[in-house]
């Protein structure tokens, strides 16, 4: 994953220029927002299992079909990888 000051150098050296004022700037905001994001990752990651359970019965109760035999939530099996799958 790059950084965004790797992004905006490369980004400027690609058009054959030094960083702008104005990407400079957007380098500092983002640093400023940097804890904010990182409450907000750790928010979600704590929420985690939570969130994938959710959604992954959201899922069977929308499409009941699901459960069907040959069809992705058919055994216990089958609906933990379906679960894993929605986690990753």
């Amino acid at each position: 994953m790059k950084s965004v000051v790797t992004t905006v150098v490369t980004a400027a050296d690609a058009a054959g220029r030094f960083p702008s004022q104005n990407d400079l700037e957007a380098v500092q905001g983002n640093i400023q927002r940097a804890t904010a994001r990182l409450e907000a990752a750790e928010r979600l990651a704590a929420g985690l299992d939570k969130v994938t359970k959710e959604a992954g019965d959201a899922c069977f109760s929308k499409y009941p079909y699901l459960k069907q035999a040959g069809e992705a939530g058919e055994n216990q099996v089958k609906v933990d990888k379906c679960y894993r799958d929605i986690a990753h």
